[in-house]
């Protein structure tokens, strides 16, 4: 059995860069904040930054690392940090480039706060996002300047949102819910002569499930949808007829908690890994692109299964040996080979899908659960993950051969749960958001 590597955390005072912008503006003349590093079984380092104003260039902010560490600017969003001891060298501290906040005010049913996000995606065009919350309903915000008057909203469930995701056009929405439904918005934003939200009810609706909808999937243009479930079953959907096209599922019907799908990527699943070799031409008339689609999904158990979407065979099954924690999130790259798993007790498991009976490599840092996982691609030729955390310390882990490192660590938050992570584009820009009501928009990730 491959052992968990443990990976050491960076940790700063949240308004750590609102202390340098005002030491930089005049309104104080000097500041210290703290910055912590950690490795778990090994002695915490817990050390201040001391910033002031450089006294020949007065519009250069100064930091001074002591009690073992050192923190260094790159521009006003992008820092280093050291700590020799935890063997810490110049990692990527970044902070959000644009945030956030709530457009609507707080609801009196939340007793006053803004309501914990439990689901959220960015349009694939980058013009706008969407939130889901644990009352059903569900924002859609332009990334340009947000405010009451230019968000729709939509309350499609009678509970909690599971998961959200745009079609590629960015303007159709798909939602799950602990409801055992899905559902389809339109993501159309108010017009400028409004002068409230607007309202926009779901266009359809998808039953079929008999327990709680956790996870979803767009296969392609968007003809077709994927969906599991905690009753265990994968589920292929026509959108066009609202139909249910196929139901598979998964070994002793464990309850799914994630599903990643993707292209079956060259020179993965030559042979059916879990020994079921027969292959049946089952393309239903109201299929389109699943022929070379695979769905991999993750359970309660612990276990992995994947799917050929074409056959609708099982090509690959991982059961633990022993009682597993929960696999909360998965993620598949096909252009990069590999497949990514985070669990319930906060290990992140990384498998190259050419080769999957054994991990490539597996990291944590705590025992805090992994709420989310998004594959980046850090440079010309790295690659890398964006993993969202319970307690609230998300970050970026580069795979190398020679093993796995924190390349970035995500700042900002205040020890609140991170629950979606998503990265868009080229992967220079990745977006958090969870329960402190607040989505961040991170830039310069790969640089």
């Amino acid at each position: 059995m491959q052992s968990t590597i443990t990976l050491p955390i960076t940790t700063v005072q949240p308004d750590f860069s609102t202390v340098i912008s005002e030491i930089h503006d005049g309104l104080i003349p000097d500041e210290a904040f703290w910055l912590s590093c950690y490795k778990s079984g090994e002695i915490s380092i817990h050390g201040k930054v001391s910033a002031s104003l450089d006294e020949r260039d007065r519009t250069l902010v100064v930091l001074d690392g002591k009690g073992g560490i050192s923190f260094e600017r790159s521009n006003d969003h992008v820092y280093y940090a050291t700590c020799d001891s935890l063997g810490i060298s110049k990692v990527k501290v970044t902070v959000p480039r644009k945030v956030f906040t709530d457009p609507l005010p707080p609801s009196s049913a939340a007793g006053g706060q803004h309501r914990k996000i439990c689901a959220f995606d960015i349009a694939p065009d980058g013009s706008q996002f969407a939130t889901g919350y644990e009352d059903g309903s569900i924002y859609i915000v332009p990334t340009s300047s947000p405010t009451p008057s230019n968000i729709t909203t939509s309350k499609p469930h009678l509970n909690s949102i599971t998961s959200l995701k745009y079609f590629p056009s960015s303007r159709v929405l798909l939602s799950t819910s602990l409801d055992f439904s899905l559902s389809i918005i339109p993501a159309d934003l108010p017009n400028s002569a409004q002068t409230q939200a607007k309202k926009v009810s779901a266009a359809r609706t998808f039953k079929g499930h008999s327990r709680s909808v956790t996870c979803s999937a767009i296969i392609a243009r968007g003809r077709n949808i994927l969906s599991g479930g905690k009753d265990g079953t994968l589920r292929l959907w026509d959108v066009s007829s609202g139909s249910q096209i196929r139901s598979m599922g998964v070994k002793g019907y464990t309850p799914i908690l994630a599903l990643s799908v993707g292209e079956r990527g060259e020179g993965a699943f030559s042979q059916p890994p879990d020994g079921d070799e027969k292959v049946i031409n089952t393309i239903d008339g109201r299929e389109v692109e699943t022929a070379e689609k695979i769905a991999f999904c993750s359970t309660q158990d612990g276990s992995i299964q994947a799917f050929d979407l074409g056959t609708k065979l099982s090509v690959f099954q991982f059961s633990p040996q022993s009682r597993s924690s929960p696999l909360q999130s998965i993620a598949y790259s096909a252009t990069m080979n590999l497949l990514a798993t985070g669990s319930g007790t906060g290990v992140v498991t990384i498998y190259d899908t050419r080769a999957l009976n054994r991990p490539l490599t597996s990291f944590s840092r705590n025992g805090a659960a992994i709420e989310d996982i998004a594959f980046i691609r850090l440079g010309a030729d790295g690659s890398g993950i964006a993993i969202a955390t319970e307690d609230g310390l998300p970050y970026v882990a580069g795979v190398h051969p020679e093993g796995p490192s924190v390349y970035t660590e995500l700042v900002g938050t205040d020890c609140e749960a991170i629950r979606c992570i998503r990265v868009r584009g080229d992967g220079n820009e990745l977006w958090t958001a969870g329960d402190d009501g607040i989505v961040r928009k991170y830039e310069d990730i790969t640089a």
